[in-house]
């Protein structure tokens, strides 16, 4: 296996999505040519003007060469043929507009093929069009999002990005074991979906809607937002009394739990906006800095909500070197990247160069023809299948990428704390709705969706941890393992002896993937962390909401998923350099906080060429007019509308049957008016199902998408006729589905092979069957408290 910068990649020109796929092969090393039409790729004006290219394109294309081919002209296709005839990865994607590739037919057995587009090849939404905007709208997250009677979005091609070169690492490893290359298709629309946390278990376990809160969490957790403090705001991310109450105590207002309405965790759910009132009144009166000294004194959860432009001064990202300087006249702080791997360089090593400055010819003598040895294996779970993982995790971040490698094929043991699921008697008030039809049942720890959602593929082993029995047992499995996964504090696996150091003296060839809030270095690394407050803390925060009103968290964690995804991203990397390698071990490391910087880029870049914060403008974009959610009839029904052009400004004024002088407005005039063009659209929408409306704006080309909720996306015919849910059997639920896998490889597909595990379901068979302790061994790790199938009655120490 030839070593990871002597991978050939070629991208073609189409959109961001294909873009930041590209940039992960390019900043982590391989070879990476952009092959763009003789003009140049569209995109690269897209952004603030910074030289000769745009922000946006400067973020997105960095470590890259250019080569300009006519694709359109039988010339153009011979050269793009024999180009793919010595690479190993083909990249095509496509936004607004659908994907038609053009490399079907073309390169030799062993190249990959990904394409990447608004909603896959083929299916009923097949030709739609779409943007960040309607991705997030039809994939469900921008329901979440804002107060009940408005909306704001989130930018979503970053993920769809992530997910091929993803699909593309796992379809390299395959080749070296399959002989082959194969096709690697991502649509925007199944990744978003994917990256739900709660929003369509609720519907399929208890057909309940979760719906957006404004600055609150949807669903019970409770305080979970921006609140304002005496000179900006701060984010809380309190699941549960046991962080909130030590919190609320430092601020002086023990007091507060003795009102009935905040006296429980579910109590609080039901009078949020009460509790916000009181605690406000405290906050108010303190500094953000005052605040967050009191969290870390309390290790609470919680962060700032900083200015994009406060983002370059944070000392944890500056001690880990997360920033690296590119440029000339006006040289910009770009992001390192969301994952590093020790001893692999990481990090934008160049700018885009100009158009077409790489040459063909020199490029095909640099690109020389290779053998390829391997082949023959029939790999029938998965790309990845035969990869032993200790999946450590817990939670989101740390469980979906676990998830995602067993979907892949891996070969998975959840190594379970006897509380990992919860007590053994939970308040029976405090239920998140995600038990089949409300019913917890003799084993409530069993039949939690959101746990049962994130953890098929695997199976379960219980270790106390705090028992050295336990890590004598965790020891033994190390040695057979292939990867171990945690997404615990950085302070958790040396305390348990589980280090890097130690894990390599076990097992030479291991690769120890670890996903956490700030990193294992830097003068934070050991303060708490959480989704939300990540995000809050990259700047998005603060970008997110109305012009009228203070920063909006978004409805979904985000950072988790981004974490999830990029430690997946990082592992496979890993795996590949190890076995180039001849089988040194690896270290990846996820800080959520430097994941979410690089998933918000391209902002990052913006601002420091404009050197001002962008402007909060809900669901309103900062040149293309008209944009907006546009309420429908029916119940919280909404259609999200996008106008990127004149052409569909004037389709758009068709349909509606709008007046010739609105008609004949340019993007500057329709700026100008927007909010009576807001109006004109809202009188037209709110007489019609949102449905009916996409699909006629849709056959006139613009840009259109309903704001889906849970039961929305579990209805859904494009994800239905595509086979996207996981569909499993599990021992005390039965069937349900759940979100599957937005990633499809056509030799090698993921698998959904196994349910989630009922609470150390596996233990005898992984204890005896792998490590071949007999029945009297095993009995005596019960006895003492090592291994269970039934939690606690109280819940163990945190890690």
């Amino acid at each position: 296996m030839k070593p990871f910068p002597e991978l050939r990649v070629v991208e073609i020109a189409g959109s961001t999505a294909g873009a930041f796929a590209g940039k992960l092969f390019a900043d982590y090393g391989a070879s990476v040519v952009k092959v763009e039409p003789p003009e140049g790729d569209p995109l690269r004006a897209n952004g603030e003007p910074w030289g000769s290219v745009g922000s946006e394109f400067a973020f997105f294309n960095t470590s890259k060469r250019s080569l300009c081919l006519d694709l359109a002209s039988a010339i153009g296709r011979d050269e793009l043929a024999r180009l793919l005839d010595v690479a190993d990865v083909v990249i095509e994607s496509s936004a607004p507009d659908p994907l038609e590739p053009r490399t079907v037919d073309l390169g030799g057995d062993g190249l990959v093929r990904a394409y990447v587009s608004p909603f896959g090849l083929g299916g009923p939404y097949g030709e739609f069009r779409s943007n960040v905007f309607t991705d997030d709208a039809i994939g469900g997250h921008m329901y979440l999002s804002g107060e009940p009677d408005r909306r704001a979005g989130l930018h979503t091609h970053f993920q769809a990005g992530a997910h091929a070169f993803i699909g593309c690492m796992a379809a390299l490893l395959a080749r070296e074991r399959i002989g082959t290359g194969q096709d690697v298709e991502v649509s925007h629309f199944e990744g978003m979906v994917s990256l739900h946390q709660h929003t369509t278990t609720v519907w399929t376990h208890a057909g309940t809607m979760l719906r957006r809160e404004g600055n609150a969490q949807p669903g019970p957790p409770h305080p979970a937002g921006v609140y304002p403090s005496k000179d900006g705001y701060v984010f809380l991310c309190h699941s549960g009394a046991w962080k909130l109450v030590p919190f609320v105590e430092a601020l002086g207002q023990a007091q507060i739990f003795g009102d009935p309405r905040f006296a429980t965790d579910a109590s609080r759910a039901l009078h949020k906006r009460e509790f916000d009132a009181v605690l406000n009144e405290r906050l108010t009166e303190l500094t953000t800095e005052e605040i967050i000294e009191i969290g870390v004194a309390t290790r609470s959860p919680l962060g700032p909500v900083p200015p994009i432009l406060e983002v370059f001064e944070d000392s944890q990202l500056e001690a880990r070197n997360f920033w690296v300087e590119l440029g000339n006249e006006k040289a910009l702080r770009f992001p390192r990247g969301p994952f590093a791997i020790e001893g692999h360089p990481s990090g934008p090593a160049t700018l885009p160069l100009e158009t077409g400055e790489l040459a063909l010819e020199a490029l095909l003598d640099e690109w020389t023809a290779e053998e390829r040895g391997g082949g023959g294996e029939q790999l029938s779970d998965g790309p990845l299948q035969g990869l032993r993982v200790l999946d450590m995790t817990r939670v989101w971040s740390g469980p979906i990428a676990g998830r995602l490698l067993g979907d892949l094929g891996a070969n998975s043991i959840l190594i379970e704390s006897p509380w990992n699921r919860g007590i053994r008697h939970p308040d029976p008030e405090a239920s998140f709705f995600t038990h089949p039809d409300n019913e917890r049942g003799e084993h409530p720890w069993n039949r939690a969706g959101g746990f049962n959602k994130l953890a098929r593929n695997k199976r379960s082993l219980t270790l106390d941890m705090k028992k050295e029995r336990a890590r004598e047992v965790f020891a033994e499995l190390v040695k057979q393992a292939d990867v171990v996964l945690e997404n615990y504090s950085p302070r958790v696996m040396p305390q348990f002896g589980f280090d890097f150091e130690s894990l390599k003296k076990l097992n030479p060839r291991i690769v120890y993937t670890s996903i956490s809030g700030y990193g294992s270095t830097g003068p934070g690394w050991d303060r708490v962390a959480l989704g939300p407050v990540m995000e809050a803390g990259a700047g998005l925060t603060q970008m997110m909401g109305y012009p009228d009103s203070g920063p909006y968290r978004s409805g979904v964690a985000w950072a988790d998923p981004v974490a999830g995804m990029s430690a997946v991203a990082g592992t496979l990397v890993a795996l590949w350099n190890r076995e180039a390698s001849g089988g040194e071990p690896q270290r990846v490391e996820t800080a959520m906080s430097e994941a979410m910087q690089t998933f918000a880029g391209e902002e990052l870049l913006a601002a420091q060429v404009r050197a001002t914060n962008a402007p909060r403008r809900g669901a309103r974009h900062a040149v293309r007019a008209p944009q907006g959610c546009y309420r429908c009839a029916g119940d919280d029904r909404w259609v999200a509308i996008s106008v990127t052009s004149d052409d569909e400004w004037r389709g758009l004024c068709e349909v509606m049957g709008l007046s010739a002088d609105l008609a004949g407005l340019p993007e500057d005039g329709r700026r100008e008016r927007h909010d009576e063009i807001d109006e004109a659209i809202g009188r037209w929408t709110q007489a019609q199902s949102p449905k009916p409306v996409v699909r006629r704006l849709q056959a006139r080309g613009v840009i259109a998408a309903p704001l889906n909720d849970g039961r929305d996306l579990l209805e859904d015919p494009h994800l239905a006729a595509r086979e996207f849910w996981a569909v499993v059997d599990h021992a005390e639920v039965g069937v349900r589905r759940y979100p599957g896998n937005a990633i499809k490889l056509s030799k090698t597909p993921v698998t959904f092979r196994r349910a989630s595990p009922l609470l150390g379901e596996h233990n005898e068979e992984i204890l005896g069957g792998l490590l071949g302790m007999s029945e009297e061994q095993i009995g005596a790790l019960s006895a003492d408290g090592v291994i269970t199938t039934v939690p606690p009655e109280e819940r163990g120490s945190s890690l």
